[in-house]
């Protein structure tokens, strides 16, 4: 019973603290004091070093030779690939949903998108509850086209992708932009327009990118692994 208890404890632990750190409420490069976890948590520390073992393990922590456990920054290589990657499937994605759209998905994006501009005008909303929002919409012409493991595994990128998509929705401000363009993409999509909804999607996905390069450089510079220098901003 202890024991169950014990990995019941740790794994309450874990879930918390991955939760924080793909939200940004635990930033990266930021230390993790297992003393605090353990007053925060009321838990020893034997489950508090098992949740901190399967973080390291899957990449969210590092530990640094006696000087202690931190987030993990974030890779921009890391996350332009993944970007490239997901321009990629979703455009397949969106060609096939195109043969195989009818009323029903359509009014599923439509309420997916009203929902979005309702959210965005309630004081005081977070930026993580778009962000789930925003990952619904997506999911829609995925589930339609029977690519759902695609998509889930597009979400498990989660170490670098999940985060900088967390840092785009914490520092952006025209949530109304954002909208806009799901809106855009929704006209072509019931326009059958196929050119027209590649180049909105890949400018969609690729403008937080764009938006950032001065947060990246500069506000958020201390988020991010060094890059080789020819290696910078190439999109």
């Amino acid at each position: 019973m202890n024991e169950m208890n014990f990995k019941n404890r740790g794994e309450q632990v874990f879930e918390t603290l991955k939760r924080e750190i793909l939200d940004l409420k635990l930033e990266p490069g930021r230390m993790i004091s297992e003393n605090e976890i353990c007053e925060r948590f009321g838990v020893s520390r034997t489950p508090v070093r098992d949740a901190l073992r399967l973080l390291q393990e899957q990449g969210f922590v590092e530990t640094v030779p006696y000087r202690g456990t931190y987030v993990t920054l974030l890779s921009l290589d890391n996350i332009k690939q993944m970007i490239y990657m997901r321009v990629a499937v979703e455009t397949m994605v969106l060609r096939d949903f195109l043969k195989v759209q009818n009323p029903m998905t359509l009014e599923e994006i439509r309420h997916a998108i009203a929902m979005q501009k309702a959210l965005i005008q309630t004081p005081g909303f977070e930026p993580e509850q778009f962000y789930h929002m925003d990952a619904e919409l997506h999911s829609i012409w995925f589930g339609a086209v029977r690519r759902q493991k695609l998509w889930d595994m597009l979400q498990a990128q989660q170490l670098h992708y999940t985060r900088f998509r967390m840092l785009d929705f914490t520092t952006e401000t025209d949530f109304t932009r954002i909208t806009g363009e799901h809106e855009e993409i929704f006209r072509l999509i019931c326009e059958k327009d196929e050119k027209g909804l590649e180049k909105a999607l890949k400018d969609h996905l690729y403008f937080s990118m764009k938006r950032m390069r001065h947060a990246i450089e500069v506000d958020y510079k201390d988020y991010f692994e060094e890059e080789p220098e020819e290696g910078r901003f190439v999109i």
